[in-house]
Order: structure tokens, then C-alpha cells, then sequence
């Protein structure tokens, strides 16, 4: 897509861009769902990380120079929820469906300002705890066994861990993510999360066997696309439009999962699950219509 005179995107343009973003993220789930059966998580998670890390490493070769302390410490730690989010969700997916991890990660945007009001003393807005109650009535009807009503199924309570985790992680950004660079801050985060996954890959699992042209093509997805380039465009164009506009096409990132995964796995919520999901759509958007006038900030590394 062409940029306006000087390098500059028009609010369109950027949103269109961030569409795209929002539509390569909510593809991962349904490619997820293929991996899981052929790599085991922290091999599948420590792998992709490696490859978005080969990837960024010449792009930020040219400011290792600049590359500070204080930046390695926030990257290392935002690393460590990255990564725990990424166990989580990839363990949780073997055990649930692409469609209901997908809504359920989105949760993270209701959990975030609940959180928040935790550990950094913020109030809540309205709409963001009018958001966590349409988001958890969402999860009951999504997530819920009707036989066994009182108890989540396991992959769901991963997923959920997952969601929790990468609230912890945007949190972390908002406090400390503008004094670094944004370049430098995700090359050290997805790093770390590249070591600490192969690491404890090599320990805790039997290396995979990589013979499977869908293996490697499923890999290279999700680290080129999904995670090198889908961070590079979110951090080049969300600057040209607004927060509440980002917010919106994010939200989109579960529809854009259920729809994948029933094209391409077969999945199909049923009649109580499509309800919950709704609900759980309606609370994240109502949450993030609480941010319409807060001030522009970065997340990094969160998928």
C-alpha cells in the first residue's frame, strides 16, 4: 500500500494495515491447532520465537550500540509473561478448540484494567466493569460443561492463564514500555523468550521431528507473519490513528479465529458457545470504549 508524500499514512491506510494485522493474529489459532499435533509446546513456542529472533536480529543489529540496561531488564521480564502466556495458550489449545481459545485470549483486554486497579492503584472506568460482567457471563456459556456446570474443561482454564498473563504483560508495557526503544525492547523480549522456551524445551521434551512440510510452513507463518512482521506494522502504523479505532480492529481478532478455524478445521460453536462468544465480544469492545480518551500507547510482542 502506498504511503501519503513524506513516508506518512492516512488514518485509512493504517487501519487497513492494522486489519490485516488483526486477521494474520487470528489465524495462528487455527495453525496452532495443526502444530500442537505435531511439536510439543515448549518446543513449538521456544522454535518460533528462534525464528522471529533470526528474523529482527538485522533489523536491529544497527542499534545494539544504543541498547541500554534498563531496556534489557524490561525486555527480559515482558519476555518471561510472554513466554508464560505462550506455554499456556499452546498447552490449552491441545485440549480446546481454535474458536474458544481464540475468545478466550481476547479477555485479556477486559482483564487488563481490573488488574490495573490492582497493582497500580488505577480506578477502573464504568465501562471496563461493565466489560468484565458481559465477558465472564460470555466465558460461563463458552466455556462451561451443561453436564457439569460448575467446572471449566481444562484447556479452557489454560487458555485463561494465558489471557492473564498477557494482561500482566500490557500492563508491564504501559509502565515501563515508552523508555525504551521499541525496536531494541522487542528484539531482547522475543529473545528471551527464545532461549527460556528452547531451554526448557531440552529438559522437559524429546526433540520433534522435523521432517513435515507443514511443520516448517506452519512455523515460519507464525514467526515471519505473525510475529516479526505483524509487531513491526503494529508498531509502524498504530501512530496514525486513534486508540479506540485499534481497539475495535483488535477486537476483531477472535471472529477472524472462529471464521478460520470453521474453513479450515470444521470447528463449529454451538447455539450456547456462539451466545457466550458474543457476550464475550460485547464486554471486550464496551471495556475498550473506556480508553476512547486515554492518551496513544504501545504494546509490544503481544499476539
Amino acid at each position: 500500500m502506498p504511503l501519503k508524500g513524506d513516508g506518512q499514512l492516512s488514518p485509512l491506510q493504517a487501519d487497513l494495515i492494522l486489519l490485516g494485522v488483526t486477521l494474520i493474529w487470528g489465524g495462528t489459532f487455527p495453525v496452532l491447532k495443526i502444530l500442537v499435533t505435531a511439536l510439543q509446546p515448549l518446543y513449538l513456542v521456544g522454535m518460533r520465537f528462534l525464528l522471529a529472533f533470526a528474523l529482527l536480529t538485522p533489523f536491529a543489529w544497527p542499534k545494539l550500540k544504543q541498547l541500554k540496561f534498563r531496556t534489557m531488564g524490561i525486555g527480559i521480564t515482558l519476555g518471561l509473561l510472554i513466554w508464560g502466556g505462550y506455554i499456556s495458550q499452546t498447552i490449552g489449545i491441545q485440549y480446546t478448540t481454535a474458536s474458544k481459545a481464540a475468545f478466550i485470549t481476547a479477555l485479556s483486554v477486559v482483564i487488563t484494567p481490573m488488574l490495573a486497579a490492582l497493582l497500580l492503584r488505577k480506578r477502573p472506568e464504568r465501562e471496563a466493569v461493565v466489560g468484565v460482567v458481559l465477558a465472564t457471563l460470555g466465558l460461563g456459556l463458552l466455556t462451561l460443561d451443561l453436564a457439569d456446570p460448575w467446572v471449566l474443561q481444562k484447556g479452557d482454564l489454560w487458555v485463561l492463564v494465558c489471557a492473564c498473563l498477557y494482561a500482566l504483560q500490557i500492563i508491564m508495557v504501559d509502565r515501563y514500555g515508552a523508555f525504551a526503544d521499541a525496536l531494541l525492547l522487542t528484539w531482547v523480549e522475543i529473545g528471551t523468550v527464545a532461549v527460556v522456551g528452547l531451554g526448557a524445551a531440552v529438559m522437559a521434551e524429546s526433540p520433534p521431528q522435523l521432517n513435515q512440510v507443514n511443520v516448517w510452513g506452519s512455523l515460519i507463518y507464525l514467526a515471519l507473519f505473525a510475529t516479526a512482521a505483524a509487531q513491526y506494522l503494529q508498531i509502524r502504523v498504530q501512530p496514525y490513528t486513534t486508540p479506540t479505532r485499534v481497539s475495535l480492529i483488535f477486537s476483531l481478532e477472535p471472529v477472524f479465529a472462529a471464521i478460520l478455524a470453521y474453513l479450515f478445521l470444521g470447528e463449529r460453536l454451538p447455539r450456547i458457545g456462539q451466545l457466550g462468544a458474543i457476550l464475550m465480544l460485547m464486554g471486550v469492545l464496551v471495556s475498550e470504549m473506556g480508553h476512547r480518551s486515554q492518551p496513544e500507547t504501545q504494546t509490544v510482542a503481544v499476539d
